[in-house]
């Protein structure tokens, strides 16, 4: 009788680190929301493919960030967030370019404030947006959702968690 009690007790104690090791490998994904435009998106990592991110197809409740990049909580430098926008009204940055000085932005767990935002040209290179120095912020990039040609470029910078 001990014998079968202790078994179930080994196997109860093996079963609880297994399904703890599951769900810890298995976290839900960082989202980065904007109470001001009702973002709510899945951050998705992914590659850089000749010095652009090779941003997925959808359009709405994701965002996409380079794999090897900044995490947003970092003590310093910028993590790019690119989304997609969409003149029907459907993607994700769409409403990005209503944010103004002051708003909030949340994303893994920490607080950012939007400093500025901008209007760049299609054709303008993203590339001084990445850095792993200077002051920990995020940018938001997607295109203008009345006008494909520009890009609607919003600057936050970190608050705390």
């Amino acid at each position: 009788m001990r014998r079968n009690a202790l078994a179930r007790s080994l196997l109860t104690l093996c079963a609880t680190v297994l399904a703890g090791q599951g769900a810890a490998q298995s976290a839900a994904p960082d989202r980065l929301t904007i109470a001001r435009t009702g973002t709510d998106a899945v951050v998705v990592r992914v590659a850089s493919r000749g010095g652009t991110l090779a941003v997925g197809s959808r359009l709405n409740g994701a965002v996409y960030t380079w794999s090897k990049g900044d995490p947003p909580c970092d003590p310093s430098g910028s993590t790019l967030y690119a989304g997609h926008a969409w003149r029907a009204g459907n993607g994700v940055a769409d409403r990005w370019g209503q944010l103004r000085r002051g708003d909030r932005i949340k994303v893994a767990g920490c607080w950012f404030e939007v400093t500025r935002r901008e209007f760049w040209p299609a054709q303008r290179r993203m590339g001084s947006l990445y850095s792993v120095s200077g002051p920990p912020r995020i940018v938001l990039v997607g295109c203008k959702a009345d006008d494909y040609s520009k890009r609607t470029v919003v600057f936050a910078r970190k608050l705390g968690r």
